[in-house]
């Protein structure tokens, strides 16, 4: 007959060994949660303009083009092919990108959002540039690009970044790397707001209908990645799986009486 502490030890290593197995999955699933990254690189899209109010979908998430003057339908955006050397032969697109991006034109703001209702992000980088009304421009301080997030739970969270000022031969503005503190990179948000101000030689403007520098504010941008945050609905069935497991060792260990092994 097998001894009883045995027969009890054995259950209780059964039992651990579902438990560890059970937690070993949770976590997983916990530590598996934030989907892979999506850049939005905009290499699915077809080179086209875009007027406010128009939107178009890349890799589970939405940019829609908004137009800040008149009847908010003009034109506002586009998608650009940097290796196609007509597609700016009016103006002064940036260089340094040889793929496609997207541009913000006459003032033109961008929002980002994902696919689906009260889905979050965090932004963790881009490419960008100014986008010069016309082309030769000298090199300076052009002006910014300013982002808002709206935030989980309310609020938004806003930065500015400077143009970079680099230039080609052509005096066209060049593509750099934008730099983003910390809290901005990991805000959870539900949508990012993207548009250009003008340096008008004080400060950085949003043109209006009658300022001299409308149609000035623009900006190219690109690889655009995105971290996909876990739906709040997920997390807390994590969280009500952990606490089961938990309260299901905790019982166990009470129901279970003592063994005591004879000599």
């Amino acid at each position: 007959m097998t001894p009883s502490f045995v027969t009890r030890s054995s259950r209780a290593l059964t039992g651990l060994s579902k438990l560890g197995l059970a937690m070993v999955g949770a976590i997983a699933l916990l530590g598996s949660a934030p989907a892979a990254a999506a850049v939005l690189n905009f290499e699915s899209q077809l080179p086209t303009v875009y007027a406010g109010g128009e939107f178009f979908d890349e890799n589970g998430f939405r940019l829609s083009v908004i137009d800040t003057h008149g009847d908010g339908t003009g034109l506002a955006g586009g998608i650009v092919n940097g290796s196609d050397p007509t597609t700016c032969a009016l103006g002064g697109c940036p260089s340094g990108n040889s793929t496609n991006f997207y541009i913000g034109v006459v003032d033109g703001a961008a929002t980002i959002t994902r696919n689906w209702a009260d889905a979050t992000f965090r932004l963790r980088g881009f490419d960008f540039s100014f986008m010069a009304p016309v082309g030769g421009l000298a090199a300076g301080s052009y002006g910014q690009l300013q982002l808002t997030g709206n935030l989980l739970g309310g609020g938004t969270i806003f930065t500015a970044l400077d143009f970079p000022s680099a230039v080609d031969a052509s005096g066209n503005p060049m593509f750099g790397s934008a730099m983003l503190a910390a809290d901005f990179m990991n805000a959870t948000l539900t949508s990012l707001n993207i548009r250009a101000c003008i340096n008008d030689g004080t400060s950085c403007i949003f043109p209006d209908d009658n300022s001299p520098l409308i149609s000035q504010a623009q900006f190219g941008i690109d690889n655009i990645d995105l971290a996909e945050v876990p739906e709040p609905g997920s997390m807390a069935l994590i969280g009500l799986g952990m606490g089961a497991l938990a309260l299901r060792r905790r019982k166990s260990s009470v129901s279970q009486p003592a063994t005591t092994v004879a000599a």
